[in-house]
């Protein structure tokens, strides 16, 4: 039994808005989001090998380098086998190459998005074991703030509306890594592919094939845009 993992780095960063370039390589301090996901990875020793799925060949150069000047900083960092392939025009293309590029001996898989860029070790080491017992994992964040439903569905939510609180008790906000067994995976996207469906997160291939999952609890912030930056930047000022 092995655990591998699935860095997706090829992101359109659609969240981004355009207001930076590569959103994995926007300064963050003195690193940035790609190497801190690297290095957290490194540190899991329950991931035996790593997959990069990346966007093109400009990316692939920058993303090498950033890589090359880690290992050069960061000399304790183990040396996993590393595995670069392309990705595809939708996550679930993205994951289907990352599949290929993994050797045949991984028998769990971990997918990780490297836009959530605080991903601890210890919680990567918790996730590889879950999965190693056969089992979906999903980090992923309890509900915290209030949850209110609008009753008028228009688009202008200007106009006045009836709303209603609604439990929050029940509702997860998911995260990322997510796994599972490598052919609950491989399954769930030859199913989608055939049945032209489209799947956009892990999560959604297990409630689609009617697999149960578990929630691994961590905060994790996202990069939706450049002024979120800003308090992980201080943080290592």
């Amino acid at each position: 039994m092995m655990v591998g993992a699935l860095l997706l780095a090829g992101g359109s960063g659609s969240r981004m808005r355009g207001e930076t370039g590569d959103k994995l390589l926007h300064p963050i301090g003195p690193t940035n989001a790609f190497s801190l996901c690297i290095q957290a990875f490194l540190q899991a020793e329950r991931v035996e090998k790593l997959v990069i799925v990346y966007k093109d060949e400009t990316q692939l150069s920058r993303l090498k380098t950033t890589f090359n000047q880690l290992q050069t900083s960061q000399k304790q960092l183990r040396e996993p086998d590393i595995y670069w392939t392309p990705g595809g025009k939708e996550r679930q293309d993205s994951v289907r190459a990352g599949l290929r590029a993994l050797p045949d001996e991984i028998t769990h898989i971990l997918v990780h998005d490297c836009a959530r860029p605080f991903i601890r070790p210890q919680t990567i080491e918790q996730a590889a074991s879950e999965i190693s017992k056969d089992r979906a994992i999903t980090v992923a964040r309890p509900l915290k703030d209030t949850l209110r439903f609008r009753e008028d569905q228009s688009e202008n939510a200007l106009i006045p509306s009836p709303t209603r609180t609604l439990d929050r008790s029940h509702y997860w906000l998911m995260e990322t890594p997510q796994g599972a067994p490598r052919a609950w995976l491989e399954e769930g996207l030859s199913k989608a592919q055939s049945q032209q469906i489209l799947l956009r997160m892990i999560w959604q291939r297990w409630n689609w094939q009617d697999i149960p999952w578990g929630c691994l609890t961590q905060a994790i912030p996202i990069l939706r845009s450049p002024h979120q930056m800003i308090f992980p930047t201080l943080n290592f000022s």
